[in-house]
């Protein structure tokens, strides 16, 4: 009896590590960022073409004509003459805590990095 006990405390414990770890893998600012978010309220603007979806489809490697096919022009672009530039997809209009939502594309014009993040200030 004590060990049935045992082996459902283990499944239980190994059931809810895999949920916990299924979400933040599919959370594009993980389970940190959803609770984060619960506890201060987001003030996130998205660029008017930008799905979450979409989002999820760039990556590394893609030109920047993708990018803007697959979320639209961003609402900001940040040019570096070394790093080439950062698109950015949301911002905070209260100067608040926002979902992030960043692309950079290197001076050749391919997607370096693809940064999401939930951020407080």
């Amino acid at each position: 009896m004590r060990l049935v006990k045992l082996r459902n405390r283990m499944l239980g414990t190994a059931a809810g590590l895999f949920v916990g770890l299924s979400v933040h893998l599919l959370l594009l600012d993980g389970l940190d960022g959803l609770l984060l978010s619960m506890l201060f309220t987001p003030s996130t603007q998205f660029a008017p073409g930008y799905s979450s979806l979409a989002y999820w489809r760039v990556h590394p490697g893609m030109s920047q004509v993708e990018v803007v096919k697959l979320l639209g022009e961003p609402l900001d672009k940040f040019e570096s003459p070394t790093q080439g530039s950062l698109w950015r997809y949301s911002r905070s209009p209260t100067d608040s805590h926002y979902h992030q939502r960043t692309v950079r594309v290197s001076n050749e014009g391919i997607v370096t990095k693809v940064h999401h993040e939930y951020y407080v200030d």
